[in-house]
């Protein structure tokens, strides 16, 4: 069980069948062919040149060498078939119709499948080293409160989630590919969680705290709940007060698993590096109010990214940077009072939705589906083909919408162009 776990970490095409002018004629028919010409020749005629130039339109060799292509030009240009064909008894045509054994080479080889390289599971990017594969992901969650900002490690992670909180929004941050030693302000966890994040295989699950009926819940999942000050990690902020100081360094989070916790699972789809983006509009970004944020996602073209604003102004970092992605996904959740606390929403993410994708400066409209918590988001476009992503880092925005039991919803999504 967790307790443990920390104590212990301290597709081939067939040929068909060939018609009468593409069938290649075989040695001993073309011999056949020859000798019942001549034959007849003597018998009806006198004249010795019309011998020749039968024996000379028959010659096995020629024909051989025009028939030997397995295309179907060259079966219709081998002129020395027609002739015989044209000038030797009927029974001699039914002899050149015959299915020669040299059919077989006609046949289309299959083509393999190449898989391409291999890339990191959380972003597309290259994989540069095999061992992340087996290294676990971690999730910490971030707050979003007036009093928490500005944050760290937004710009960082490889997926962000904004969901509903218990007021203002707050972010689930998953790490995997990089690390940072001061990530925060770091808040309690939701029962919303639990399914959340289910995806990336057991993952380690970092928190402030939480009431004891999501605590219970995490502690019974597959997930490894690591709470403030279990294990090494754990940092306050002396610049802010409680309940926003507490931060921690991600790669000692992680140190808590045991070695039996491994990497997960490609979670999307991605173009190729360097690839620009095709499908859907074109749109300058969107503006999105999500409960009591209103928050703004421009594209800048020079860098092929998005830039993010809050409540009216850029949403920068503690290092005075402006929060970025390379993809923003906008998926609407169904949101249902929490069953450990009815005040707590509990946003539902299996299921399925109406789906927006903001990539390389355009919007592509669509859905998304999910069956199990262990599963990734499938996310598709209005004809059913997986959203290609751009390599990279992904933000991901969890709306309400208004369709569930949890009261009072005014989120909205507006493409600006």
């Amino acid at each position: 069980m967790n307790e443990t776990e920390y104590s212990n970490a301290h597709d081939d095409s067939k040929a068909g069948a060939p018609s009468a002018l593409q069938v290649p004629v075989s040695r001993r028919q073309l011999f056949a062919l020859a000798g019942g010409a001549a034959f007849l020749s003597a018998c009806g005629a006198s004249s010795k040149a019309k011998a020749k130039v039968t024996s000379t339109t028959v010659s096995p060799l020629q024909t051989i060498a025009s028939t030997a292509a397995p295309t179907t030009t060259a079966a219709t240009t081998a002129a020395p078939t027609t002739v015989v064909a044209t000038t030797a008894a009927p029974d001699t045509t039914a002899v050149a119709t015959q299915a020669p054994d040299t059919a077989t080479a006609t046949a289309t080889p299959a083509v393999a499948t190449v898989p391409g390289p291999p890339v990191q599971p959380l972003t597309g990017l290259a994989l540069t080293d095999p061992a992340l594969l087996d290294k676990v992901a971690l999730v910490v969650k971030v707050s979003n409160d007036p009093g928490a900002r500005p944050q760290t490690g937004l710009n960082n992670a490889d997926i962000v989630f904004e969901c509903w909180g218990a007021g203002p929004t707050r972010f689930a941050t998953i790490w995997h590919s990089q690390d940072l030693d001061f990530v925060g302000p770091i808040r309690s966890c939701r029962e919303q969680d639990v399914n959340l994040v289910g995806e990336f295989n057991r993952a380690v699950f970092a928190c402030s705290g939480g009431n004891a009926g999501n605590l219970n819940l995490l502690r019974n999942s597959d997930l490894l709940l690591i709470t403030e000050g279990m294990g090494p990690g754990w940092e306050l902020d002396p610049k802010k007060s409680r309940p926003h100081k507490t931060h921690a360094n991600t790669a000692l989070l992680r140190a808590n698993a045991s070695p039996d916790r491994t990497g997960p699972a490609q979670q999307y789809h991605y173009r190729g590096v360097g690839e620009a983006a095709t499908a859907g509009d074109p749109v300058t970004g969107f503006d999105l109010a999500i409960q009591q944020v209103h928050a703004s996602w421009r594209y800048d073209a020079p860098s092929d990214q998005y830039l993010r604003s809050q409540d009216g102004g850029p949403h920068r970092l503690a290092d005075g940077k402006q929060v970025t992605s390379d993809n923003v996904i906008v998926l609407w959740l169904d949101y249902n009072p929490s069953h450990t606390d009815g005040r707590s929403p509990d946003g539902q993410t299996t299921g399925s939705g109406d789906a927006f994708v903001f990539t390389g400066g355009r919007m592509i409209t669509g859905s998304w589906k999910r069956d199990d918590r262990l599963n990734p988001f499938s996310i598709v476009d209005a004809s059913g083909n997986a959203v290609l992503l751009k390599p990279g880092r992904t933000f991901i925005e969890l709306p309400n919408s208004g369709k569930g039991a949890f009261p009072g919803t005014t989120d909205s999504l507006t493409p600006v162009n």
